[in-house]
């Protein structure tokens, strides 16, 4: 199923649509999340993971280099079968529901704990499905575009960030390895979850106009999402120090509270406001893929009813139940662990499947 030519994006849009896609939930939790295992290392960690998910990220420009005009449907039915093909790709669909469901109830969560909390659930919920199904009708090209918007909107964020550094203490990050190695690898399993976003390349490459820079692109997409995350778990560390960050659900948001305008005195709302612009960008790509999926399933183009049907689903949902925090966290964790395996793990062994089949072929011609 070929795309339409007018759903092209350009390199910048497909870095920034993938690079938005990967923040989510790290900016306020990764800070606190690696020092809790890693100590003052934890941005050694943050290194770690960024390198193998660039690794996994060529991987997947790979796979789908070798057939540029194939979706991701397509490219799974030609080596692993029609069935097992749509049964993966049903796999993929489900795992794209659940970071659906962890990053919007995430979102709702935040905002009813710092702005709005006589709020009820269901009308945030809607409040953050209407620029999301905008987006989703529009396809691929408005949420490159939007993601493009939402980078340059919030580039501000970064250096309003750096305020705290003039209380900062340098001698928080010393010494370094100070506990060893053990401690910095256990926590990369927490810095590649914080870099998931980039496996949206599956469904972002069929549309990429020069597909020779794909390659190129999921690199610094990657890059900047580890600069992202290198200079807020540094500032958090210099701030509050690597065991005092730990003390902090959302170290990032408890870091712009002290700041004040003789207008305002809480810039955390604002601060919060734009970040749900920064949320939205890591949301909707999900739900995007969700119901790209479908219509490859069902071998319909521009097929709007997996559009609506997942709106319904998640208004109906917020009417009867909402998840506590711990709930959330409980999710959050099973969201990782099965991203090691339906991301991580899959798409290194798919290509080396891919690799070692194409070269059997070779040598049988």
């Amino acid at each position: 199923m070929n795309k339409p030519i007018k759903n092209e994006i350009t390199l910048m849009q497909y870095i920034l649509a993938i690079h938005g896609t990967q923040l989510g939930t790290g900016i306020l939790t990764l800070p606190a999340d690696v020092a809790k295992k890693a100590g003052s290392d934890g941005w050694i960690s943050i290194i770690i993971g960024w390198s193998l998910t660039t690794i996994v990220s060529l991987c997947i420009v790979g796979i789908m280099s070798k057939h540029p005009g194939d979706t991701l449907l397509d490219v799974l039915t030609r080596y692993l079968g029609r069935w097992l093909g749509k049964t993966w790709l049903i796999i993929w669909v489900l795992y794209s529901l659940l970071s659906v469901i962890v990053l919007l109830y995430f979102a709702v969560l935040v905002t009813q704990v710092w702005v709005l909390p006589q709020t009820r659930n269901y009308v945030l919920v809607i409040l953050f499905l209407i620029p999301t199904y905008m987006i989703l009708c529009g396809g691929v090209r408005i949420l490159a575009r939007y993601a493009e918007f939402v980078f340059f909107f919030t580039l501000w964020i970064p250096v309003l960030l750096t305020i705290p550094l003039k209380n900062a203490h340098l001698d928080f990050m010393l010494p370094v390895l100070k506990e060893g190695w053990l401690p910095v690898f256990d926590a990369v399993k927490t810095t590649v979850v914080a870099f998931l976003g980039f496996e949206l390349a599956f469904i972002l490459y069929p549309y990429l106009k020069r597909k020779q820079n794909a390659a190129k692109g999921i690199v610094i997409a990657n890059s900047l999402s580890l600069v992202v995350y290198l200079h807020i778990t540094l500032i958090c560390f210099l701030y509050f120090s690597p065991d005092g960050v730990t003390h902090y659900l959302w170290p990032s948001l408890t870091l712009v509270k002290p700041l004040q305008l003789p207008f305002l005195e809480r810039f955390e709302i604002i601060f919060l406001s734009f970040y749900l612009f920064i949320l939205s960008t890591s949301i909707i790509p999900y739900a995007l893929s969700i119901t790209n999926s479908m219509g490859q399933l069902f071998s319909k183009r521009n097929w709007q009813l997996p559009t609506y049907m997942l709106l319904f689903l998640f208004i109906t949902a917020s009417f009867f139940y909402m998840p506590t925090y711990n709930e959330l966290e409980d999710l959050g964790t099973w969201w990782s662990q099965v991203s090691y395996f339906v991301i991580y793990a899959f798409t290194f062994l798919f290509f080396l499947y891919i690799t070692m089949y194409m070269r059997w072929k070779r040598r049988r011609m």
